[in-house]
């Protein structure tokens, strides 16, 4: 049995769903079972459950025994004091936080058998595999364009409730999905938590590209572990933070930055360095977004490319040498903040202030930019469209999270299409 099979199973939520009940007795409803998370950390982030009438939202964690939260490390984790569920298959043993928290545990024993983890422990093929060349490319390019409208409207949901959030400003929003963007998945988490600490007045005042740098490093909670701080650059950060803190009565957040599993060059540190530059060198008003001047995506791209201070050209983060490296974050990178930053936020906002040339320049550059290729694209190969532009990769992933990865076939045009053939049993 492979853990990987239970994680499906939970995806699909393909198990016997009444009357669950937590190892300890309480009754347990799935609000939402999560995002599934192929990075470091809980396997489900963003989960909502019910636990005797108490609704929780966090992380979701999969073992198919539960003495596997030992084994793994998770009890010392502090990134882990996120869960709220501990699914498992055999409960062999009681789990604990790193808090000390005790953890409630969902046991599917008794909801599933072992059979049906063999079978998801292989990535899932499309259900209609075997039938697709019998679907035409229209009915095929019909539903991917209803999938890519489904999956813009709920980005545009996304960016629509961080606004909200932001009590209805623009600019944290746009600012918060360049720094989520910018520091990728891996530390999205850690993004919006110091997204929250930042302030506005002075980012947009500040034209001192080392102070700006101290200021952010200083909120993301890096400058206040002295031993860390062994070479004059790293001092003087320091001590330029500590002089605004006190200035300024700024609170640091301490989120938990994830290293692990990223290359070098995707480190969080060098990576905000570089956010640090480029916020100095468009003076901190994100003016481009709300009058784009540029519509091209070589011109954007240009935009987003940012080189930090000399410093890291020997340094991955703070304190550390390395080898001598490239310090500018890259086009490949910068081609990451538009599909994941700029685009949502300009559709959004152009729908919601009626701006439609915001929308239409964000659909203009999603088919500007090369195609996508992840797992999800490649899981999605039998489809066999031409994946010539992000737009389509787009519609592909959309299609994965919407209809096939939940097998929601009779909402899907090719599932009715080929449901409804004459020897399915459908209308000739």
């Amino acid at each position: 049995m492979k853990e990987i099979g239970l994680q499906h199973i939970w995806a699909k939520q393909a198990f016997y769903p009444q009357n669950l009940q937590t190892e300890s007795g309480k009754p347990i409803e799935i609000i939402y079972r999560g995002d599934w998370n192929h990075q470091n950390g809980p396997d489900f982030l963003h989960a909502a459950i019910s636990i005797a009438g108490i609704t929780l939202h966090g992380a979701i964690e999969i073992h198919t025994k539960s003495s596997d939260w030992f084994a793994h490390g998770h009890n010392t984790d502090p990134r882990y004091n996120q869960t709220i569920l501990h699914v498992v298959f055999d409960n062999n043993k009681p789990c604990h936080l790193e808090n000390g928290q005790s953890l409630e545990c969902l046991s599917l024993r008794n909801r599933i058998d072992i059979g049906s983890i063999q079978e998801n422990e292989a990535p899932t093929p499309l259900p209609c595999s075997p039938l697709l060349s019998l679907c035409t490319e229209t009915i095929k390019n019909e539903q991917l364009e209803i999938a890519l409208t489904k999956r813009i409207h709920e980005k545009t949901s996304r960016v629509l409730s961080l606004l909200q959030t932001h009590n209805g400003d623009w600019w944290y929003t746009g600012l918060e999905m360049i720094l989520c963007a910018w520091l990728g998945k891996g530390n999205l988490s850690a993004a919006q938590l110091l997204a929250q600490h930042l302030h506005k007045s002075f980012i947009m005042r500040n034209r001192n590209p080392t102070t700006l740098m101290s200021y952010l490093f200083g909120q993301a909670g890096w400058l206040s572990d002295n031993n860390l701080l062994t070479d004059d650059y790293a001092i003087d950060l320091r001590d330029r933070y500590n002089y605004l803190r006190i200035k300024h009565q700024f609170e640091p957040c301490f989120p938990l930055w994830n290293n692990r599993q990223l290359r070098p060059s995707a480190l969080p540190q060098i990576r905000l360095a570089q956010l640090s530059a480029w916020l100095s060198a468009c003076n901190g008003d994100l003016q481009s977004f709300f009058s784009p001047a540029v519509e091209s995506l070589e011109d954007w791209i240009t935009h987003f490319t940012a080189e930090a201070d000399n410093y890291w050209e020997t340094h991955y983060c703070l304190g550390k040498t390395s080898a001598p490296h490239h310090y500018q974050n890259g086009k490949e990178h910068a081609i990451q903040v538009i599909t994941n930053g700029l685009i949502p936020f300009l559709f959004a906002f152009g729908i919601e202030t009626h701006k439609p040339k915001h929308s239409a320049l964000a659909m203009e550059l999603l088919s500007q930019l090369p195609p996508e290729n992840n797992r999800i694209i490649r899981e999605m190969g039998d489809l066999r469209i031409q994946n010539s532009s992000a737009k389509w990769s787009q519609a592909i992933i959309g299609q994965h999270h919407a209809y096939c990865n939940i097998k929601n076939c009779k909402h899907c045009g090719i599932g009715r299409h080929l449901l409804n053939l004459p020897f399915m049993g459908g209308s000739p």
